[in-house]
């Protein structure tokens, strides 16, 4: 009778085993299939950033680049009338002008810079932040600049605010690079799923 049960036992031993090496086998299998999914979205998640980034900074030197080129038109277009001693007269389809200049200058960057937001992560979007701010500022003192006379205020100087707007796009261009320069990994896995 004890050759009996040491078969059963054996038997149900080999059974349990079976059974757990079966269960350890899908565990594996599915947490591989998911570190899998994590890594080959997060691969995509970088791709899209980088394009969304890569628009938005195109964006923004272009509209940079289009305020730039209007102030020293205009200040080429000052300096030679005042050589030739005739008044610089600045009225309101001036300011309207400029402002319209402004205005179309930063419109794309608009519809881009949502997408950088949609894509994340929090440190890019901060920067992102501080870059519009400094667009904002960049504009202002641009309209300041090209209608000084119709504005009563203390204009916002063009040289400050092109400096920190150049500081924001610096800073900018080094958060979006260590973003888009880190490899996926699996260890964010479990910090980002959520329980159904």
């Amino acid at each position: 009778m004890t050759e009996g049960w040491g078969a059963v036992a054996a038997a149900l031993i080999a059974g349990v085993v079976a059974v757990a090496g079966s269960f350890i086998g899908i565990y594996v299998g599915r947490r591989q299939v998911q570190d899998e999914a994590h890594i080959e979205h997060e691969q995509w998640l970088r791709d899209q950033r980088q394009e969304a980034y890569a628009a938005f900074l195109a964006k923004w030197d272009a509209a940079y680049t289009g305020m730039k080129q209007e102030v020293a038109r205009l200040t080429e277009q000052w300096e030679a009338m005042e050589e030739h001693g005739l008044d610089i007269s600045v009225d309101e389809d001036d300011l309207e002008h400029a402002q319209e200049t402004a205005e179309r200058l930063m419109q794309p960057i608009r519809a881009v810079q949502e997408r950088v937001l949609l894509l994340g992560p929090d440190v890019v979007d901060h920067a992102v932040e501080r870059m519009a701010r400094a667009l904002e500022t960049l504009r202002a003192a641009f309209v300041d600049h090209l209608a000084p006379i119709v504005r009563p205020r203390p204009a916002v100087r063009w040289n400050g605010a092109v400096q920190a707007m150049e500081e924001a796009r610096a800073e900018m261009t080094a958060v979006m690079r260590a973003e888009v320069r880190s490899a996926p990994t699996v260890g964010r896995v479990s910090r980002t799923r959520t329980s159904v």
